[in-house]
């Protein structure tokens, strides 16, 4: 009889339920049986949820786990590629033709037991493992900030670099983390419609406002996903600017702007989609390594696997941080 584990499984829209299902096992030399140790509630895992489309999935792509007889803890990098396709031997390999992602199309975290890859594991000397959860949110952004990188010269050559961040919860701090280490040092500024604080703000030199500047800066970066944040984001860029969009849209969003106004404001529109490869995962491995005492700031709530139904159906982080899901709780 094979040995049971505790999961929680996607059952239909907003219906999430615990169940004891087989615990995994490896069928080739380069899988291994990790045990789940912490995990990160991303959106992504509460927008699976709400369509209900993909029953019997165990979702959860945020993960720190050990490895059986190893006493150091792992991140995992969920996104499985096949480094066989175009896509791969050029280096997207996010956009990989045989893409398999544990946790969104593959059974992930949300277990108590997870069956991956071993090359997907990345080794963590964090004094907190926990931080370990956001590694993948932050391998993504790395990913975005890259592209940006590509663009910022575009952007101004005599005046000082504004840059709007629309949205303060994880991608926008993650983001805003990111573009604060620029050598350009440029000038950052933040909206988001919740009147909340958000616990990272004082730790980057970041100006709040209220009110969304009229076509003022450089540089919006649209972190919220809604079509409210978007329509900021255009609205603050100034002619010759651009707005990247990383917030993740719903299947029928589409452009507060029309082509004939992109023309005229010759606006240069960027997007983002996910990114840990490889090299992200190290680099945010190493940013996480460096300054702990901030990304500390974005972990959240503590829930046990237990909770999970409610906490991905009534979804209420702490704004501006992760809520992790503890497999010890």
């Amino acid at each position: 009889m094979s040995k049971q584990m505790q999961a929680a499984v996607l059952e239909g829209s907003h219906k999430i339920t615990i169940h004891s299902l087989p615990q995994p096992t490896a069928t080739s030399a380069d899988e291994v049986v990790a045990q789940v140790r912490h995990v990160g509630l991303c959106r992504t895992d509460f927008q699976l949820s709400a369509r209900g489309e993909d029953k019997g999935l165990v979702m959860g792509h945020e993960v720190v786990c050990q490895i059986p007889g190893d006493s150091g803890y792992y991140a995992l990098n969920n996104e499985v590629s096949c480094g066989q396709c175009s896509y791969c031997q050029q280096g997207f390999s996010s956009h990989c033709e045989n893409l398999w992602e544990l946790g969104i199309n593959a059974p992930g975290g949300y277990a108590q037991w997870l069956l991956t890859p071993r090359r997907q594991l990345y080794p963590l000397t964090f004094s907190n493992p926990v931080l370990g959860t956001l590694v993948e949110p932050l391998s993504c952004a790395i990913h975005a900030e890259q592209r940006l990188q590509t663009i910022v010269p575009m952007l101004t050559t005599t005046k000082e670099l504004v840059v709007f961040i629309v949205g303060g919860g994880i991608s926008g701090a993650l983001l805003s983390y990111l573009v604060s280490q620029w050598s350009s040092s440029p000038k950052l500024l933040l909206h988001d419609i919740a009147e909340t604080e958000f616990p990272w703000m004082e730790a980057l030199d970041i100006e709040r406002i209220t009110e969304p500047p009229e076509q003022a800066v450089h540089l919006s970066i649209e972190c919220s996903g809604s079509s409210g944040g978007r329509q900021t984001a255009f609205r603050a860029v100034r002619k010759g600017g651009a707005v990247c969009l990383y917030g993740v849209p719903n299947k029928q969003a589409s452009l507060p702007i029309s082509a004939d106004e992109l023309f005229q404001r010759e606006l240069i529109v960027l997007t983002s989609f996910a990114g840990a490869t490889d090299t992200t995962v190290k680099t945010a491995i190493k940013h996480i390594h460096n300054n702990e005492l901030f990304f500390s700031r974005l972990i959240g709530r503590i829930i046990p696997l237990q909770g999970l139904p409610k906490a991905l159906t009534e979804w209420s982080p702490i704004h501006g941080t992760r809520t992790v899901m503890d497999t010890s709780i």
